[in-house]
């Protein structure tokens, strides 16, 4: 039986639209985009009364230069902003900006707001594990598991008055995490300067925020109130970015433009050309300058993850499994992508102690990411081959519930509650979730 092995994982292929509009937005997650993006945002605030984890960032996979806050605490980060800086400080720069209108109150609004984004819409795994779903059943997964999260691409202008008052505050927080505030300038005059194809993908950009020449006059100003503010670069922050920049450009540009821009045997040449030529279906060259890479430097998870990825996908088990756990135990903390790809890839063997020993990783992630639907999805299915149906039920149901799906939740749950143990802890939670569900759902019949 091949219920499993259906499911074909690629690390970074892949995307659901997220509409058939063209301007929808298709958000990605990738552990070493998180991460560093997650300690840049520790440093910068360091003196504000606001913890990184208040912050919620959603990437978008597009080439189009764009940053923006919708209410609440929302970033929104187009890829192409951290492949267009020129190094680690111009998109410190680019979040510092983002995160003083949030600190400042600014409520910025796309003109539909993004529909229940905490609730239902379900980010996609593009940059660290999403399954390509055949058959009718998981397609129809597929197609509900990619949210509510399309928008117009027009939007309402930040006040002037909000804007020099963003730039200024973000210069405040770049000097006091100790980052050269002046690359806040430098990328807005970058962009100015860009060639004429760039230009047109700085388009989004200035609808969002006022000219840069206007922006740089103001951030100039709050430069001149900000002396010794020239720090040095960080050389390991700059490192890990070179690398996160490589691999975003070998993910979300062609094979030949990847060819031609990383030409070297540099490690983040042989990064970006790793990822190009696995998505050009060249799994030998990808793997091959993989293990230069381990070879190099032993303790990156993200050289890991990869070559486990590529491994998974050639149906080479035992090595997806043993790279991935490596990757594990590289990374500086727990993190629920990396669990749930682990899971997936000993539910994918259908070998019976294998199967059991992913339900403690998908748990894992689960832990560390309740809102992760896919390890939800993923815990049903090994639940479902251990013949343990009613718990597969009870999974099945909990997805349901975050996808948006309630009425099928309440049927799930249901279902869960005649065979369930009495007085376990999913059998509280599925009652919890039939008490919550039963008005709503008696209203939708009706």
């Amino acid at each position: 039986m091949n219920r499993v092995k259906s499911l074909f994982v690629f690390n970074i292929v892949f995307f659901f639209t997220l509409s058939n509009s063209i301007n929808a937005l298709e958000v990605i997650r990738d552990t070493e985009l998180e991460d560093f993006t997650n300690d840049i945002i520790e440093m910068l605030l360091v003196e504000n009364n606001m913890e990184a984890e208040d912050i919620n960032i959603y990437f978008i996979n597009s080439k189009q230069i764009n940053a923006f806050v919708t209410g609440g605490k929302n970033i929104f980060i187009n890829t192409e902003i951290i492949i267009q800086a020129k190094d680690y400080r111009e998109y410190a720069a680019v979040i510092a900006h983002e995160l003083a209108h949030i600190l400042g109150g600014h409520i910025f609004r796309t003109s539909e707001e993004i529909s229940n984004i905490s609730d239902k819409a379900m980010p996609i795994y593009l940059l660290g594990i999403i399954g390509l779903i055949t058959g009718a059943t998981d397609a129809g997964f597929a197609g509900v598991m990619v949210g509510q999260a399309a928008v117009a691409d027009t939007f309402t202008y930040y006040s002037r008055t909000q804007e020099a008052s963003a730039d200024q505050k973000a210069v405040s927080m770049l000097c006091n995490s100790m980052i050269d505030a002046s690359y806040l300038a430098s990328f807005l005059e970058n962009l100015e300067s860009s060639s004429p194809n760039v230009k047109t993908k700085v388009e989004n950009y200035r609808s969002t925020h006022p000219l840069p020449q206007d922006r740089i006059a103001w951030i100039e100003l709050a430069l001149s109130k900000n002396k010794g503010c020239d720090f040095q670069i960080d050389k390991e922050l700059e490192k890990r970015f070179d690398l996160l920049k490589a691999k975003l450009f070998g993910f979300t540009h062609t094979y030949e433009e990847t060819k031609a821009v990383y030409n070297s045997d540099e490690t983040q040449d042989l990064y970006a050309n790793a990822v190009s030529s696995y998505l050009n279906g060249d799994h030998k060259q990808s793997t091959e300058n993989l293990k230069k890479l381990i070879k190099t430097d032993n303790k990156n998870p993200f050289f890991k993850e990869l070559i486990g990825e590529i491994y998974f996908v050639s149906q080479n088990y035992d090595e997806a499994i043993y790279f991935q756990n490596n990757a594990i135990n590289n990374l500086n903390k727990n993190n629920d992508i990396y669990m749930m790809m682990l899971g997936n890839y000993l539910l994918s063997t259908e070998e019976k102690e294998k199967v059991e020993r992913s339900i403690n990783y998908l748990k894992q992630s689960i832990q560390l990411n309740s809102q992760n639907a896919y390890s939800w999805y993923l815990l049903a299915k090994a639940y479902a081959y251990l013949d343990n149906i009613s718990f597969a039920n009870y999974a099945t149901a909990e997805r349901y519930f975050l996808i948006g799906e309630k009425n099928l939740s309440y049927d799930f749950a249901s279902k869960a509650m005649v065979n369930i143990e009495k007085n376990t802890p999913e059998w509280y939670r599925t009652y919890d979730l039939i008490e919550i569900l039963k008005k709503e759902v008696a209203t939708n019949k009706n």
